[in-house]
């Protein structure tokens, strides 16, 4: 579990549409601001969320926020860039774990898959609507592309020390397309990206572990099975 003064000192170093306040008053009450505004707009969304709202359920005052931020956008992009601090610590944080372990592949995948799908779910109620506003948001989509690839990079990386235990010819890309099965199966279950009517479609258990089997399946398959059979024809 990360400690919050971890989760304190990543927030401070990733506020870029702020200004930066001086004072530890001023400093708590941004706190209180930012996490305030992440629970409005996981709960209402882009186009329900106010700055009167966050106002008031943060108690700072509507011009204090005006100090800080042009608006409700700048707001939500520091709620954002925010979140993906939360969730770059935690990944750093699973995957040294995970490292610690000396796994083998077919015990690392199903735990890779399991962490990856928690990080996910831990996060989906503030992901669906940041994922929704990166459609239109250029700044938000960017910054979000950044740190899928980052974070997805480094349970790849992790897996790739098994290098050795992969019967594919391309080790490399093996991984990779393990990973966007993975994460668009985990994506599609919890409404990141999709239509509200599909969340929470299926068992979050029995998809963790269909996940892992087809992705066993698929490394540690003899490379010549997956080769197109020659035609009848010749």
């Amino acid at each position: 579990m990360v400690s919050k003064a971890t989760v304190k000192r990543l927030s401070s170093q990733t506020q870029q549409y702020a200004r930066e306040p001086k004072q530890n008053r001023s400093k708590a009450s941004l706190e209180r601001l930012l996490s305030s505004a992440s629970e409005i707009l996981a709960e209402r969304g882009y186009n329900e969320f106010t700055l009167q709202e966050a106002s008031k359920r943060a108690k700072v005052s509507i011009g204090s926020i005006y100090n800080r931020f042009s608006g409700k956008d700048d707001l939500i992009r520091e709620v954002h860039a925010r979140e993906l601090g939360v969730m770059e610590v935690e990944t750093a944080v699973l995957i040294n774990e995970l490292r610690r372990k000396e796994l083998q592949l077919r015990q690392l995948v199903p735990a890779i898959t399991k962490e990856f799908g928690m990080l996910l779910k831990r996060h989906s109620k503030i992901l669906r609507p940041l994922m929704g506003i990166a459609s239109v948001d250029e700044v938000v989509a960017k910054r979000g592309k950044m740190h899928f690839a980052q974070n997805v990079g480094d349970f790849e990386r992790l897996l790739l020390e098994r290098k050795s235990e992969i019967r594919q010819e391309n080790p490399e890309r093996a991984v990779s397309i393990c990973f966007q099965i993975i994460y668009a199966s985990l994506s599609r279950h919890l409404g990141l990206g999709t239509e509200p009517e599909i969340i929470g479609e299926g068992d979050w258990d029995t998809l963790l572990d269909d996940l892992s089997r087809v992705s066993l399946h698929f490394l540690l398959g003899h490379p010549d099975q997956l080769k197109a059979e020659p035609s009848a024809t010749g």
